[in-house]
């Protein structure tokens, strides 16, 4: 009888270490952090219509000038009124974190903005009329659905209608000094101009427009207009703040001043106006 009852307590000391084991387990995988900005390698797909239309939506992404900018190859094609890329506000095409990353952007629609109901062929066809300054794509067009698959993909696994970390872009504080557009053009002359020319009119990368550009102009008749985010001195500034000069990394270069300076500055330069 105490052998049964010393065995039975073995079985059951084990099954409760058994279930904290595995309880341990689900927390430490539960809240283990998700690299939602790892690289995707499109090109590895297997073949099939869904995966021809990832890529070609990440050919747009990289290339829109190319496809659909206003000298694109096909002339039924050309949407955008620019030769800019989607990836030159949506840094590395999309996965860049605090740099208008689309990860979470297929979970996030649609959405309710002003009592309307915003879906994501209305949000990228936003894009096309500001800051492409184009006209929109077609809704049952195969760009708009290549846009959407991409995005789609990128955003695979994601919460439905949760912003995960790194989505949109890193706040800046209130500068201690009103921006000031005279200090920004400094600013911009010594940090910004290496890249984006003394004029702010980008640097391409070949001599055929085709191409697009390395670095994007930043004001100008081939710039985003008017209504672009980008043409609103907050957004410009937190942007600049934790993604200018191109290519920094954790140790930021610009101050949240100077960020709210070179904002000011690059946003009273003229630009094409808002659509109607």
């Amino acid at each position: 009888m105490q052998t049964g009852n010393l065995r039975a307590g073995l079985v059951g000391a084990l099954v409760l270490i058994s279930v904290a084991v595995g309880l341990g387990a689900g927390h430490l995988l539960w809240g283990r952090s998700v690299d939602w900005y790892r690289p995707r390698d499109v090109s590895a797909l297997p073949p099939g219509p869904e995966n021809d239309l990832i890529r070609y939506g990440r050919q747009l992404v990289d290339d829109t000038a190319r496809h659909i900018g206003k000298n694109a190859t096909d002339p039924s094609k050309r949407f955008a009124g620019n030769n800019l890329a989607c990836t030159n506000c949506h840094l590395e095409a999309g996965l860049k974190p605090f740099a208008a990353p689309l990860v979470s952007t297929f979970a996030s629609y649609p959405l309710m903005s002003n009592d309307q109901v915003i879906t994501l062929a209305d949000r990228i066809n936003g894009c096309m009329t500001r800051s492409m300054n184009g006209t929109p794509l077609p809704e049952n067009g195969r760009e708009m659905d290549a846009l959407i698959a991409y995005v789609r993909f990128i955003g695979e696994g994601t919460p439905v209608g949760v912003r995960v970390p790194g989505m949109g872009l890193l706040s800046v504080a209130q500068p201690p000094e009103k921006p000031n557009r005279d200090r920004g053009q400094a600013v911009f002359a010594e940090m910004c101009a290496i890249c984006h020319g003394p004029q702010g009119e980008g640097r391409l990368r070949t001599l055929d427009p085709v191409d697009g550009y390395d670095a994007p102009p930043l004001w100008g008749d081939n710039s985003f207009n008017a209504a672009a985010g980008m043409n609103h001195i907050a957004m410009a500034a937190a942007f600049i703040r934790s993604n200018m000069p191109a290519g920094v990394g954790q140790i930021l270069l610009l101050s949240d001043q100077q960020a709210w300076d070179v904002a000011a500055f690059m946003t009273s330069q003229p630009r094409p106006q808002r659509p109607r």
